[in-house]
């Protein structure tokens, strides 16, 4: 049961990797990038994240023994390159890919940092780097402020994974358990994409206050 869990993680790993490299081919064609400069976007959103866990956790990078996330990226930049003039036909397949490797991504942060012993909020830290510190890094690169600073409940599903897993112990090591979590974090991203759930800005407060002062001050 155990190897066959592992399968699986590394499966959706691949399809997250894939997902991400065309997240970060598709930025970098917008910003009219040359294919070196698409393939590293693609290349730092697919395995950022992943490279940031690995190297906090003094371990050695994955893709330095395993070609397949290399090949996953490549294929990610020749496919959008392919379809970039009709992406927006492909966007929710796109999104759902995404949804599978960011919660994928969060499990594999929040395992690795739970094999080390590492307690609660360590586990939570290293889900969410592994999950969104490779969309920081492009957003960075690409000149843009980070989209989870201001958009989409992103980092929040893998918050809510990383504490799961951290307070459920043992527990993950089941099959079961691990597999409703990974499917309970893709029904909350799915109904967060759906309903377009965002959370709360106090400048809308601010903005209201605003107003409101502007209105007296006018009369």
């Amino acid at each position: 049961m155990f190897v066959t869990m592992m399968q699986e993680i590394y499966i959706l790993d691949l399809i997250g990797t894939f997902a991400f490299a065309i997240y970060g081919s598709y930025f970098a064609l917008r910003k009219n990038f040359d294919i070196f400069g698409i393939f590293v976007s693609a290349f730092i959103t697919a395995v950022g994240g992943g490279t940031l866990r690995e190297l906090i956790l003094n371990r050695s990078l994955f893709y330095f023994y395993d070609m397949n996330y290399l090949l996953m990226v490549v294929i990610g930049v020749i496919f959008t390159v392919i379809i970039y003039k009709k992406f927006h036909k492909i966007k929710t397949f796109a999104l759902f890919l995404d949804s599978v490797g960011l919660v994928t991504f969060a499990f594999i942060g929040a395992s690795k940092a739970s094999e080390l012993g590492l307690g609660v909020f360590a586990i939570t830290f290293i889900a969410v780097i592994t999950a969104v510190g490779g969309g920081v890094l492009r957003d960075l690169i690409l000149d843009k402020t980070p989209t989870i600073m201001h958009n989409g409940f992103y980092a929040s599903v893998a918050i809510f994974l990383g504490l799961i897993y951290g307070f459920s112990g043992t527990q993950m090591e089941n099959a079961i358990w691990a597999n409703l979590l990974l499917f309970l974090c893709l029904v909350i991203r799915g109904f967060v994409i759906i309903y377009k759930i965002n959370l709360w800005k106090p400048s809308k407060l601010f903005s209201f206050w605003w107003r409101k002062e502007c209105k007296y001050e006018n009369k």
